[in-house]
């Protein structure tokens, strides 16, 4: 506990050393609250997003109202930051409360579209990049593994996707295994599992 506060007392004076410890009694020190507050929620914001990522959610945080448009949290806090630290840094240039205002406003409006931008180019990169598993069905392949019978796990196929060549598991609802280079059709798609059909069977089945 004591190193705690020795490290807080520290960190104290450097800020205040520095004009950065938030002071709501002076413009500069609410500039300076302004950005600092803006800052942590940014971090806070940007290592829930990368966990969310990394645990596979599908929870858009940084969307107001599911649009991964400009309008985004990430966005509107990065105006906040520009306009915190963008005032705050006017004010202690030697500018007045009002140029002040200005170039935090300025800066802020810069910051908020450089984000959204930048935010509307990771979603669009990652819902072009993500597999839409229901456009398979339809498409064919060949069996990679050699797939049991009454759909037993244990098969594989691979599919020529127009984007990728996927490999997935898969079964199928035959009386016989259907072994490797076998020709098939991808009749049900599942995020982990397709559902195939030797191309022959299909093929017969529609004459």
């Amino acid at each position: 506990m004591e190193t705690l506060i020795s490290a807080y007392k520290w960190l104290t004076r450097i800020l205040d050393a520095a004009s950065l410890l938030p002071d709501f009694s002076t413009p500069l020190g609410i500039f300076c609250a302004i950005a600092w507050i803006a800052t942590l929620v940014s971090a806070v914001g940007f290592v829930f997003s990368f966990v969310a990522d990394m645990g596979g959610s599908d929870l858009d945080a940084g969307s107001l109202d599911g649009d991964t448009g400009s309008f985004s949290v990430q966005a509107v806090m990065g105006f906040v930051l520009g306009f915190g630290w963008g005032g705050y840094l006017a004010v202690a240039g030697g500018a007045g409360v009002g140029l002040g205002i200005f170039v935090g406003v300025l800066v802020g409006v810069i910051m908020f579209f450089i984000i959204a931008g930048i935010m509307k180019v990771i979603y669009s990169l990652k819902s072009d990049g993500s597999l839409k598993y229901e456009s398979l069905v339809g498409m064919t392949g060949t069996v990679y593994v050699t797939i049991p019978p009454h759909g037993e796990p244990g098969g594989q196929v691979q599919v020529s996707h127009p984007s990728q060549l996927i490999t997935m598991a898969a079964v199928q609802e035959g009386d016989t295994p259907l072994p490797a280079q076998t020709r098939i059709e991808v009749v049900a798609a599942t995020t982990y599992q397709l559902t195939v059909r030797p191309v022959a069977a299909s093929t017969s089945s529609q004459k």
